[in-house]
C-alpha cells in the first residue's frame, strides 16, 4: 500500500484537474475517534477516578456484541447504541461534554495528514465539507475548528432528555455526495460505510494502515492516507 507523503498530488488535481470540492468523513477519518469513545468519556466524568474502572470493566464484557452489531449495519448500531445511551441527557449536558470531549481527547487523536490537508485545501480554495453519521452536536467541533461546513445527524431537546434524528439515515451519504460534481470532487474516507462517497467522486481517499476486503469495492482507484495520530502542537 503506497502512501501520498506530501500535498503534490493534490495540487496538481487542484491545478491541472479542476478539483474544487472535497468531502470528508470524521470518525477515524479526521480524528482516530468513534461514538463509543465519546460515551465513555461521559461516564468517566460522571462517575470520577474511584468507580470509573469498575464500570469500564463491565462495559468491556459487553463490547463484542456491539462490535458485531455495528460490523453488520453501522444504521442498526446507531439506533440501538446511541439513541439508547444520549438519549437521557440534556441537549445542554451533550453540547457541554461535546466540547470537553473534543477538547481534551479529539485533538489528541488528530490524523496528521487529513488534520493539515483539510487547512490546505482551504488555502487553495477548495470547497471543504464534511459529511458524518455521527451527530451534531460532536461533527460541530469539527466544523467549528476548521471552519467548514457540515452534515450529519441532527439532534433535537425532546423533554428532559434529546432525540437523535434518524429519519433521514437510511442512504444519508448517497444522497449528499450526489449534490457534487464527481468530476471536480475528491472524497477522503476510512471504512465500507464510505462507500457511497467514494464511488460518487472522481478521487477517492481512503486512510489506512492496511489494505482491507472492503476496498477492492472501490469502483476508481484510490489514493492512501496513512492513519498517524499526532497531537496539536507536535512537529510532522
Amino acid at each position: 500500500m503506497d502512501y501520498i507523503t506530501d500535498f503534490s498530488y493534490i495540487d496538481d488535481l487542484i491545478d491541472h484537474k479542476g478539483v474544487r470540492n472535497a468531502v470528508i468523513d470524521v470518525d477515524n477519518t479526521i480524528t482516530k475517534s468513534n461514538i463509543v469513545q465519546f460515551y465513555l468519556f461521559i461516564k468517566k466524568q460522571e462517575l470520577g477516578e474511584k468507580l470509573w474502572p469498575l464500570y469500564f470493566s463491565s462495559f468491556v464484557l459487553r463490547a463484542p456484541y456491539f462490535l458485531v452489531l455495528d460490523a453488520v449495519s453501522r444504521d442498526a448500531f446507531n439506533k440501538l447504541f446511541v439513541l439508547r445511551k444520549f438519549k437521557k441527557y440534556s441537549y445542554a449536558q451533550l453540547e457541554h461534554y461535546s466540547k470537553l470531549f473534543f477538547e481534551k481527547t479529539l485533538k489528541e487523536k488528530f490524523i496528521s495528514f487529513t488534520h493539515d490537508l483539510i487547512f490546505h485545501l482551504k488555502e487553495k480554495g477548495v470547497h471543504v465539507e464534511l459529511l458524518s453519521t455521527n451527530f451534531d452536536l460532536l461533527v460541530k467541533q469539527y466544523g467549528q475548528y476548521f471552519d467548514v461546513p457540515y452534515r450529519c445527524l441532527n439532534v433535537k431537546p425532546e423533554g428532559n432528555g434529546v432525540t437523535i434524528d434518524f429519519s433521514n439515515l437510511d442512504g444519508f451519504k448517497s444522497r449528499e455526495i450526489a449534490k457534487f460534481d464527481p468530476a471536480v470532487t475528491l472524497s477522503i474516507g476510512d471504512s465500507k460505510y464510505d462507500l457511497p462517497a467514494l464511488n460518487h467522486v472522481d478521487y477517492p481517499f481512503v486512510v489506512a494502515k492496511k489494505d482491507e476486503k472492503w476496498m477492492g469495492q472501490i469502483n476508481k482507484e484510490p489514493r492512501f492516507i496513512k492513519a498517524d495520530i499526532i497531537q496539536i502542537g507536535e512537529t510532522l
